[in-house]
């Protein structure tokens, strides 16, 4: 499985640890660089690290997609928050003008 991962130029180490305890197939540790095979029958192993190879291949497909999306939060985060500082700003001097008008009409 390491070699065919390597021959694939993919920058993880494999991992076949059987433990039918886990709720998952697999999983990539992206601090150790590790791809975890948890299946506990070899040909159901082969099947994971095929899944787990073209999710790994396909993140770096969508990352542009990520990147954008989380700027354009932080672009709206930004702008409903200026907005919303300047609503109440605007708040208490509506309230007094209001009050005031109020008071001379008594």
């Amino acid at each position: 499985m390491q070699t065919c991962v390597d021959r694939l130029g993919i920058p993880l180490t494999v991992g076949w640890t059987p433990d039918r305890t886990r709720d998952k197939h697999g999983q990539i540790e992206l601090s150790s660089r590790t791809l975890f095979l948890f299946d506990e029958k070899e040909e159901e192993a082969w099947q994971t690290l095929f899944h787990e190879i073209l999710e790994f291949k396909l993140k770096e497909v969508l990352k542009p997609y990520r990147v954008t999306i989380n700027a354009l939060i932080e672009a709206l985060e930004k702008s409903c928050y200026e907005k919303k500082e300047e609503f109440l700003e605007f708040v208490p001097g509506a309230f007094k003008l209001i009050e005031e008008k109020k008071n001379e009409q008594a």
